[in-house]
């Protein structure tokens, strides 16, 4: 996806600004009130967010669903290595974490709706497109690493109905760069942007910049919890992002989410969030200063999946056999 020279390189024209009706009954509104049924109904229909939600749709499902599903079938031979690291084991198991990240989608499309009620649907999804965009470059960079060298963890065996629903949908392929961690820091910033640009309010501002930042930092714990993702996966994804869209997450973005993590957590002690928090501020540093004169943001990120030896847990843990 080709970007222009300005400061929005993803916007295709401006919106109106909405009317003082509109502002009144959606400013008092959480995010979580936003009904995404709306968007579901409305981003391939309406024709400024058209063309944008049918090209993220196809780039997810070939280079994110199917292409894992060939791997796993065989139908491709790349080389999938565990980025398991012995801190992951310093955090808990919680299945009960699997509404939180599993709303990972919810949570963008909440925002999608929220624009659609404040400027009116067809001006509104001007704004989702452009999300959209940004969205569709983040899984088509992540697809540039995953198809030369797919990731994998090891997960703990459990019982649970939705956890087994979930591992058995999901192959477990794709850990670096995180694409949970990469989407979720896409959306707070891009949101950033969009609310001093389009002249939110101030309380609209601090108000759904902060419930955003909250709910990001939760699905980002929730994907070490589940152990979906290993503490190598995280910082990976922060540095992609960084590389990618730099006029919306920097590095200090990158490193003040990575110190908010677990910090009101009361199921791990302060010794073992620092440890975590230090590793993977380590491991972001070490790739941003490795990648500074490389032109591909991946180089780093692969020369340290050539070297790196994982730890893999004593216990027995389920995880994808490579292929």
């Amino acid at each position: 996806m080709k970007r222009n020279a300005s400061p929005y390189p993803y916007r295709k024209g401006k919106v109106r600004p909405p009317s003082e009706r509109r502002v009144r009954k959606t400013a008092s509104r959480p995010l979580s009130s936003f009904n995404v049924m709306l968007c579901y109904a409305t981003m391939f229909t309406t024709p400024p967010s058209a063309a944008a939600s049918f090209r993220y749709v196809a780039t997810a499902a070939f280079k994110f669903f199917i292409f894992q599903y060939m791997e796993k079938l065989h139908l491709l031979h790349i080389p999938v290595k565990h980025v398991d690291h012995a801190l992951d084991s310093r955090i808990p198991f919680r299945p009960d974490s699997l509404h939180i990240y599993m709303d990972f989608i919810n949570y963008w499309i909440r925002c999608m709706a929220m624009l659609e009620r404040r400027f009116g649907i067809y001006n509104g999804s001007k704004l989702c497109a452009e999300y959209l965009r940004y969205l569709t470059l983040v899984y088509d960079e992540a697809y540039k690493l995953y198809r030369e060298c797919m990731t994998t963890t090891c997960r703990p065996p459990c019982d649970k109905k939705r956890i087994a629903a979930l591992r058995k949908a999901d192959p477990h392929y794709m850990c670096v760069p995180s694409l949970h961690i990469a989407i979720i820091c896409l959306t707070f910033s891009f949101y950033r942007m969009l609310f001093v640009r389009e002249r939110f309010t101030k309380d609209e501002k601090e108000r759904w910049g902060r419930e955003l930042y909250i709910r990001a930092v939760q699905i980002a714990e929730s994907v070490l919890y589940l152990k979906q993702h290993s503490v190598n996966c995280i910082p990976a994804a922060l540095y992609m992002l960084t590389r990618i869209v730099p006029e919306l997450f920097t590095p200090t973005d990158a490193t003040a989410f990575i110190h908010q993590m677990f910090s009101t957590s009361g199921d791990i002690s302060a010794e073992e969030k620092k440890a975590v928090t230090e590793y993977m501020d380590f491991m972001y540093e070490r790739f941003l200063l490795e990648g500074c004169l490389e032109d591909d943001w991946r180089a780093p990120v692969l020369r340290w999946l050539g070297s790196y030896q994982p730890s893999m847990p004593q216990e027995q843990a389920e995880a994808p056999a490579a292929p």
